[in-house]
């Protein structure tokens, strides 16, 4: 049987529903073609295709959709087969983009042939927006769902000489941390934030020693350590309008010798070293409360005390972080202090 006469009797098969053996006798007359009859050959490619698309072999009809088109590139048909088979393989872009292109080539065709056209590149936009909506709606789930960095916490103590401020996050490397002090404050942010959300400035309650901030990255937290300018308690870390700070003052040896009198607009000589005096008179009988008058009371203790007094009182301060005050070194000097948290209260340590 000539090639002609294969696809004819392939076509009767195709409209009687014999889809399988449509197939075969298609494929058939390909395999007689000697690509010379590219008319024939075209009618083959196109009818294959067809009987592919029926039995739901939408790959096998795509390649027999896209070998039609290199045989003949202006004939619709073949755009058709293609772009259906696109759908169908969920490539909804692809098959609008080749319906699209066939439908121009069906401009001078039948209207019925237009309207089959119309009715697949409507379901193509459809599933195309329906995609694009279903992108938005995920993105939009992901970005709601994306974890936010964990909010980042700290905590400070201190020693007789350092003030000691640990950012509890873990795995922190020195890269990711910008970390500034002077001599009243400390700044520690973040450099990437999508991985450590850190911004902390701290307007210190007392003056450090700047250029002697030491700092150590550890697996679940950063230590800065601070070093103090005198050996004060500190009360909190940060400064407040109410902060009463507490010195050494040094002691002013009041001299019973006449001391020449300093030039004054005054009308009346003024006898300075006695204002001193007087100054520091008002100072020792000042009524201080709360941490301050506390406070003065150490150092009353501590400025008067004997060597032993001064020593118990900085091993326990020293060793129980604060929590501990002895004037007894018989008491304290041969052991070790722990940590004593006031009543109510819980010393954990941070892992």
């Amino acid at each position: 049987m000539s090639v002609e006469g294969l696809n004819e009797e392939a076509n009767e098969l195709l409209l009687n529903d014999q889809y399988e053996l449509a197939l075969k006798t298609f494929s058939d007359a390909i395999e007689k073609n000697d690509k010379s009859n590219t008319s024939q050959l075209y009618t083959s490619f196109i009818g294959r295709s067809q009987a592919n698309i029926k039995l739901e072999k939408y790959n096998e009809a795509l390649k027999d959709a896209e070998s039609a088109i290199e045989t003949n590139s202006n004939d619709s048909r073949a755009y058709l087969k293609k772009g259906i088979a696109q759908y169908n393989l969920k490539q909804f872009e692809k098959a609008l983009e080749t319906l699209e292109e066939g439908q121009k080539k069906a401009e001078k065709e039948s209207q019925a042939k237009r309207n089959l056209f119309n009715e697949w590149i409507n379901k193509c936009q459809k599933e195309v927006k329906l995609d694009k909506d279903s992108l938005v709606s995920e993105i939009k789930t992901l970005s709601e769902t994306v974890p936010k960095p964990p909010a980042i916490k700290y905590e400070w103590y201190q020693t007789e000489s350092q003030v000691i401020v640990t950012i509890l996050a873990k795995n922190v490397q020195s890269d990711d941390l910008n970390i500034l002090s002077n001599s009243d404050n400390l700044k520690i942010d973040s450099k990437n934030e999508e991985k450590f959300k850190i911004n902390f400035s701290f307007n210190l309650s007392h003056p450090i020693v700047a250029d002697q901030t030491q700092i150590k990255y550890l697996s679940t937290k950063v230590e800065i350590k601070l070093k103090k300018t005198e050996a004060l308690h500190w009360s909190k870390l940060e400064k407040s309008p109410n902060d009463i700070v507490v010195k050494k003052t040094s002691t002013v040896e009041v001299i019973e010798e006449k001391k020449p009198d300093y030039p004054s607009s005054s009308r009346k000589p003024k006898n300075w070293d006695k204002l001193v005096a007087d100054v520091v008179a008002e100072e020792k009988d000042e009524k201080l409360e709360g941490d301050a008058a506390l406070n003065k009371l150490f150092k009353q203790i501590y400025e008067n005390g004997s060597d032993e007094v001064r020593k118990a009182m900085n091993k326990s301060f020293s060793e129980s972080g604060g929590t501990v005050l002895s004037t007894n070194w018989t008491d304290v000097g041969a052991k070790k202090l722990d940590v004593k948290p006031p009543d109510g209260m819980e010393f954990k340590k941070w892992d």
